[in-house]
């Protein structure tokens, strides 16, 4: 009798930690932002466009709280390509609902990059 209590009280611990462990992502998942978006500062960081030069490479438009930044990505990190004036930032902004006051459409992301080329 000594082993089978053993072993269903070594049972009823795991089921208690896993219980546990269940409840306490529920508690975390609510009550902390559903996860690490909620630590970095209520969302002032937000990838606006983004455009896959490979597998590895890409290209991003960022806004960093009012700044407007032209990202490269690449297995060796990070690269800033350029950053854009507040007006060409203002033109990712998702267009209004239908019918509403600026009913533009945003430039293509392509558009963008031949326009910095030029500038440089």
């Amino acid at each position: 009798m000594g082993p089978l209590l053993s072993a269903a009280g070594l049972l009823a611990a795991v089921l208690l930690v896993l219980a546990g462990a269940w409840l306490f992502t529920r508690w975390a998942g609510k009550n902390l932002g559903g996860g690490f978006a909620g630590l970095g500062g209520g969302g002032r960081i937000e990838v606006l466009d983004r455009t896959n030069l490979d597998r590895d490479r890409s290209i991003l438009l960022v806004r960093a709280g009012r700044r407007y930044l032209l990202l490269g990505t690449a297995p060796g990190g990070v690269t800033l390509l350029a950053e854009l004036t507040q007006e060409e930032g203002e033109n990712w902004k998702p267009p209004a609902a239908s019918g509403g006051p600026e009913g533009r459409e945003p430039p293509e992301f392509l558009a963008l990059l031949r326009r910095l080329r030029e500038r440089k």
